[in-house]
């Protein structure tokens, strides 16, 4: 704006558009590319990466110091550019790294050794972000339960608020320190009448707006998905990405700033308004349309028309603007997020229905001989909290509004707007992170409701795999090497007592294995027979070291029936180091020696075994297996039958046997209950 601001009444039109449009595309440009040098892992909005990683499991350089440096100067590029985008996710992300380093200094290193209280931590981590987002500390701790953890300890509860309440103060004191603020304030100033902000009748009204909000998250989720999946597989895309990292970012960044030009298709939804600004003018407590305004607001209504429309259109224009631009915007590979666009959305959908209410009944609603004004600020407010919901599919969303804008007098219509558009946007699909769960391909376990019966009678026997690759007492050191290397994407192994009963014994980790088999044919061990070889000649009597080198120079032995002898070795390579000879084999004979040393039985107890792996039984269901990997935070699970290894599941097929529940592949087994009475 500071560059357009000059021109805004007396420059040349081509003079106007390229000030508008220069800032935005060169800050998304170089948040694009400085993301990409920095830290790659800083694109995107970073809840559903945090979603998995609370869940246990580890993202490399997620949480680490150039993926902090790079979200902190990508945000505030991605910010300054004015593109429909949010920062609620980066700010989240932004705390947890912060959380995840300071584990790093010295004075902490011993709480965040502990894998489960370094979780705790990173959950209060996120409460902080979400309250210094919204200045809403309550809220942000609700909000970090609900979309970041499938099941949230309640010794976290106070940490999370600890945290958050001290987060959001600083922030919210920073503006007054800065910014020259009087007091700290809410994010969005509202003044409705205390007295009888709605009435009864209202509630249709509201109730209404929640259906509207419902059906059109579930929409807005529908075309995200899809253009998400078209750029993806788009090859045009794909080769200008690969030409050049700044091209898609400074197209798309060129198109919704072209949109968005005052002098434009701006003009007809206040485009020249900063969005904070635009909330605030929708939450106000007046009416557009009255005929009676003062001098402020008329100045308010004058910035949503123009001599040739009204209102309605500018709020119209508003939400298809923020629909399609914030899934445009939402694709180029920056840090963002997309709570306040969907909340600008909602909030414009509620105006145009308070708008038309108070059109409707201009003298207000009457109740038992009361009559209450209709407040279009107040559907403007339901409106916000429902779509944004709906979008989320979180429930706090409401409280996050109420501490957002003080209001707590609207806050049953509000719940019940959100519980309506909750309730058909799940039925609809899945919400914002969950998509971007989907599409990311991120290991993490979808909710499941309780609402199809098979989840009751579809048994973990009916999607485990049975072809189970494991160890076992006296296994040849070859035939677990070509396990490991047949095998790479396992990260631990089964251990049994031999091949025929397998009763399970416990598990050793895939490292442990490597480990073992280094300790066997490594160059430590080797050198050190070498050694005790050298010893055991330099002990014998000088004849027999001559007897011994006459049968090394008479015969050698064929591969087939090798036993490896020092004396194989005639002349061995020697490196000298001061004060330090080491002798190693030749190539061929050390070939002949580890094929040897391969031969012998592995000793399982010279490793780390975990002696009770998490188990579990044919006949477990399968809303009984989601909620034991939820809880506990497993991967892998072992399928026993009287101690008998006979299968195992991970969230692979925990995962696809869920969707096969929902898109009824997988039906589940017929279960008779028959009921028999003694008399």
């Amino acid at each position: 704006m500071w560059l357009y601001g000059p021109l805004a009444h007396n420059g040349h039109p081509w003079a106007k558009y390229f000030a508008w449009i220069a800032l935005p595309v060169t800050l998304c440009m170089f948040s694009a590319g400085f993301v990409k040098l920095v830290g790659p892992k800083a694109v995107g909005s970073g809840i559903p990466e945090m979603k998995t990683l609370l869940r246990g499991v580890p993202i490399p350089d997620f949480l680490s110091f150039h993926t902090l440096i790079a979200k902190v100067v990508g945000i505030t590029s991605t910010l300054g550019s004015t593109m429909p985008l949010g920062k609620e996710g980066p700010l989240m992300h932004i705390s947890c790294c912060c959380a995840h380093l300071i584990g790093k200094i010295t004075t902490f290193q011993g709480i965040y050794r502990n894998e489960s209280r370094k979780l705790e931590m990173l959950a209060a981590a996120t409460a902080v972000g979400v309250g210094c987002t919204f200045g809403a500390p309550i809220a942000g701790v609700l909000l970090s339960v609900e979309i970041t953890t499938a099941y949230y300890g309640v010794r976290n509860y106070w940490r999370g608020f600890c945290a958050a309440v001290w987060g959001a103060t600083f922030y919210r004191l920073l503006y007054v320190w800065i910014e020259g603020m009087e007091s700290v304030t809410v994010v969005f100033k509202t003044s409705f009448f205390v007295d009888t902000p709605w009435a009864a009748q209202e509630l249709l009204a509201f109730s209404i707006l929640g259906i509207i909000c419902g059906f059109g998250a579930a929409f807005y989720m529908r075309m995200r998905i899809k253009f998400g999946r078209f750029v993806k597989g788009s090859k045009l895309v794909a080769r200008i990405k690969k030409a050049n990292h700044f091209v898609y970012p400074g197209f798309i960044s060129l198109v919704v700033a072209s949109i968005n030009f005052p002098p434009g298709i701006g003009q007809f939804m206040a485009g020249h308004l900063g969005y904070a600004v635009q909330v605030k003018h929708m939450f106000a407590n007046f009416s557009w349309m009255a005929p009676n305004l003062t001098v402020a607001q008329q100045d308010i209504v004058n910035q949503w028309k123009t001599p040739w429309t009204g209102p309605y259109l500018h709020l119209v224009c508003l939400i298809a603007f923020n629909f399609v631009c914030n899934i445009l915007s939402a694709t180029m590979p920056i840090p963002n997020g997309s709570f306040a666009p969907v909340f600008r959305i909602g909030a414009a959908a509620g105006r145009i229905l308070g708008e038309l209410m108070n059109t409707w009944y201009p003298t207000g609603l009457s109740y038992y001989g009361r009559v209450t004004k209709i407040v279009p600020g107040g559907y403007a407010l339901v409106g916000a909290a429902a779509f944004s919901g709906a979008v989320t599919q979180t429930m706090c969303v409401g409280v996050l509004v109420l501490e957002m804008t003080s209001q707590i007098t609207h806050v049953i219509p509000i719940l019940i707007a959100n519980l309506i558009s909750n309730s058909i946007a799940q039925l609809c699909g899945s919400g914002l992170y969950d998509s971007a769960i989907k599409a990311k391909k991120l290991p993490y376990l979808p909710d499941m409701l309780p609402r199809n019966n098979a989840i009751y009678s579809v048994y973990v026997e009916d999607f485990m795999i049975t072809d189970v690759k494991y160890i076992y007492h006296g296994m040849p050191f070859e035939q677990l090497k070509n396990l490991l290397k047949d095998n790479k994407k396992i990260k631990s192994f089964p251990l049994v007592n031999n091949p025929v009963r397998l009763i399970l014994l416990g598990s050793i980790q895939r490292l442990q294995l490597i480990e073992l088999i280094e300790r066997q044919v490594g160059k430590h061990r080797r050198l050190q027979e070498l050694n005790e070889e050298e010893q055991n000649e330099l002990q014998k009597p000088k004849s027999d070291q001559f007897k011994t080198q006459d049968v090394a120079n008479s015969s050698e032995s064929s591969d087939d029936n090798f036993t490896y002898n020092p004396a194989y070795e005639a002349r061995p390579k020697s490196v000298k180091l001061p004060n330090k000879r080491v002798c190693d084999l030749s190539p061929k004979t050390q070939k002949r020696w580890e094929r040897f040393q391969m031969q012998k039985p592995a000793d399982f107890r010279l490793c780390h075994i975990d002696p009770a792996p998490f188990q579990l039984v044919e006949r477990t269901s399968l809303l009984k297996v989601h909620s034991l990997f939820s809880l506990v935070g497993i991967n892998t699970a072992y399928v026993t039958t009287i101690g008998r290894l006979i299968g195992v599941v991970s969230l692979k097929e925990l995962r696809q046997a869920i969707s096969d529940v929902k898109s009824g592949k997988l039906t589940g087994h017929n279960i008779s209950i028959i009921v028999s009475e003694e008399t």
